[in-house]
């Protein structure tokens, strides 16, 4: 009965480390995977900032490329209102619209 004892203690240390070593390796393997999955959201979420990016450069140039129209009609409406003569002048009114066919 001895032998038995031994034989059994045996098998159940050798499956304890079979139990052991398994879970090491769905661990290691399961760690692996999740990696993956953060690693690829995390390109995804770079991929979407440098979209954003991009656009926001975009929109930065469109704006500049506005206020040098803007400049450019401010000094047209400059140069035409400094360079009339007194007489024909029109005064720009602060509200409301524009005067339209001369004015008082």
């Amino acid at each position: 009965m001895a032998d038995s004892g031994n034989n059994s203690n045996g098998q159940n240390g050798s499956a304890r480390w079979a139990g052991v070593v398994v879970t090491v390796v769905l661990a290691a393997g399961a760690m692996t995977i999740q990696w993956g999955v953060v690693t690829t959201k995390l390109q995804q979420v770079e991929k979407r900032l440098d979209e954003f990016i991009g656009e926001a450069r975009s929109i930065r140039a469109q704006y500049a490329e506005m206020e040098r129209k803007i400049w450019f009609l401010e000094g047209k409406l400059s140069g035409l209102t400094s360079n009339s003569p007194p007489s024909t002048r029109q005064s720009v009114p602060t509200t409301g619209s524009p005067v339209i066919g001369g004015g008082p």
